[in-house]
């Protein structure tokens, strides 16, 4: 029962609307994947691994790899950077690759930033791996054809060292699969936007804590948000808390090597009727910020 739920969410995710946003606990490590604005926000060249098992133990449940890097150039005045994701859900494979691009403008104490986003999705079905008790069908011998659909962003995002504020509606274009080709088209009615939103406070000089928030909203689906609390200490260890609304609560853990490489780590717990399927979500983020040879790079980024 459980194969042929996943089977029917996959088809349905496929063939009916070919468009659906990834989730992750340690977004605030990995906001260009949902905000092109965020591009070149860290000043300086910065690469970003996050790898996501979620529900372990649920058969054909969600597996994501994303890679991103972004750099301010001309100046710090634009900012450029790339996305890529491999998914799998069920059946269904998924891979996208998407560059972003970033107006930064010198606001007050910080910088506002506008930003664009373009690329393409690939997506196929390796239909070999359903479970068919019919011997022999054909239906079922080999993987849809591979299509690849475009796709495009946009989204705001200000930031200072102490705070930010972002909103994203990321992929905007709804790719939709009939037989050997993709129909693209804009929809209105399809849109999911993204609204983010952190603060460091210093408590004393070796405690600071870091409350974020994400909002993500889209017609006919409930408003989701997701609340979570950071405790960084001596600005090298943290230790964290997340809620996401019907969902599920995450522990959170990390360590600030140096000023440039920073390794995280999540853990959610199941809190839907899915919860009795799983043993939870793992999710593991790599971030490394290169140096300058003309900037001081001396203090760990918070956001």
């Amino acid at each position: 029962m459980r194969k042929i739920i996943i089977l029917l969410f996959s088809f349905n995710a496929m063939f009916v609307k070919a468009q659906f946003d990834p989730q992750f606990t340690q977004y605030m490590y990995n906001e260009s994947f949902i905000n092109p604005a965020y591009a070149g926000a860290h000043d300086a060249l910065s690469m970003t691994g996050l790898a996501r098992k979620q529900w372990v133990g649920f058969a054909g449940a969600p597996t994501n790899v994303t890679f991103s890097a972004h750099t301010p150039i001309a100046n710090d005045k634009l900012g450029i950077g790339i996305n890529f994701m491999n998914e799998s859900i069920g059946i269904m494979y998924r891979n996208m690759a998407m560059v972003n691009l970033a107006y930064r403008l010198k606001l007050g104490e910080g910088k506002l930033c506008f930003g664009l986003q373009a690329g393409a999705t690939g997506f196929t079905e390796r239909l070999s791996q359903v479970t068919n008790i019919q011997a022999n069908d054909n239906n079922f011998t080999q993987s849809t054809p591979l299509l690849f659909g475009p796709n495009l962003g946009g989204g705001l995002y200000y930031y200072t060292k102490k705070w930010y504020v972002g909103f994203s509606a990321p992929r905007m274009l709804v790719n939709t699969s009939l037989s050997n080709a993709v129909s693209t088209k804009f929809a209105a009615s399809s849109l999911s936007y993204f609204l983010t939103a952190g603060y460091v406070f210093t408590i004393n000089y070796d405690l600071k804590l870091k409350p974020t928030i994400m909002i993500k909203a889209a017609q006919g689906a409930p408003i989701q948000p997701e609340v979570n609390l950071h405790a960084i200490v001596k600005d090298v260890f943290w230790i964290g808390a997340a809620y996401r609304h019907n969902d599920c609560v995450a522990a959170l853990v990390g360590l600030q090597a140096n000023a440039q490489f920073r390794i995280g780590y999540s853990y959610d717990f199941t809190l839907s009727k899915l919860q009795k399927y799983n043993s939870g979500s793992h999710e593991i983020m790599l971030n490394y910020i290169f140096k300058y040879k003309n900037k001081n790079f001396t203090s760990p980024r918070f956001f």
